[in-house]
């Protein structure tokens, strides 16, 4: 009951205001990363799964890895991969994130050799490789984005999203890689679940952490026998 209240509040009281807050450049402070987040790009602040993401990635094995962020938004996670070594490709949907993960890619390191950017639908863009870890903090909820926002939020009505993603990962690994992908408990991680098994892929549920109202799980997406 008192998760439900405090959701409630969230909904009716404080998302409309955050809604205002976020229609400027905002700035926001992670450890020693200090990132500028641009309006329309998914800030991980107000938003549970960046933070649980997070604090998960910290605690793996990243130094001389090839990690890819799958839909980067404001690059944190991509951010903490390359502060712990490894060798990072982030890529994004938005135009408007791809700006933001530039300039505070060149703001926050001064060697930026080992970390590319670019543009792209899933991986349509991305050139050949096999990488070794995955992040991948998708939309999830079943409805068509509407203008490029709602990227971050909607997977398409049908789940085109995951049709798409399942289809493409095999391209980009192997059996050695780690493929993590973050859920929260408002979104239908059964239909997600149905579609990976379409594509022989299995969500194994490697850590979960609620915060305040909201459980997220974060899965290790395996090939099935």
């Amino acid at each position: 009951m008192l998760n439900y209240l405090h959701k409630k509040y969230y909904d009716v009281l404080v998302q409309p205001i955050l809604k205002r807050y976020l229609k400027k450049v905002r700035i926001y402070t992670y450890a020693d990363l200090k990132l500028k987040i641009y309006p329309g790009v998914f800030h991980p602040e107000y938003f549970f799964s960046t933070q649980v993401f997070a604090e998960f990635i910290q605690k793996l094995s990243l130094k001389d890895k090839k990690v890819c962020e799958v839909g980067a938004g404001s690059g944190l996670l991509s951010f903490i991969a390359f502060s712990k070594g490894a060798k990072v490709f982030s890529f994004e949907i938005s135009s408007k994130a791809i700006d933001g993960i530039k300039e505070n890619l060149q703001n926050n390191f001064k060697d930026q050799k080992n970390f590319n950017v670019c543009l792209s639908d899933l991986f349509d863009q991305v050139p050949e490789n096999k990488f070794d870890v995955f992040l991948i903090n998708p939309p999830y909820f079943f409805s068509d984005p509407s203008n490029e926002g709602s990227y971050a939020w909607y997977c398409g009505k049908n789940g085109e999203y995951f049709e798409k993603l399942f289809t493409q990962l095999g391209n980009y690994s192997n059996t050695s890689s780690q493929i993590f992908m973050i859920l929260a408990d408002n979104c239908d991680r059964e239909r997600i679940s149905t579609i990976a098994r379409k594509y022989d892929y299995l969500l194994n549920l490697v850590h979960e952490k609620k915060v305040k109202w909201e459980k997220n799980f974060i899965f290790n997406i395996v090939k099935s026998a």
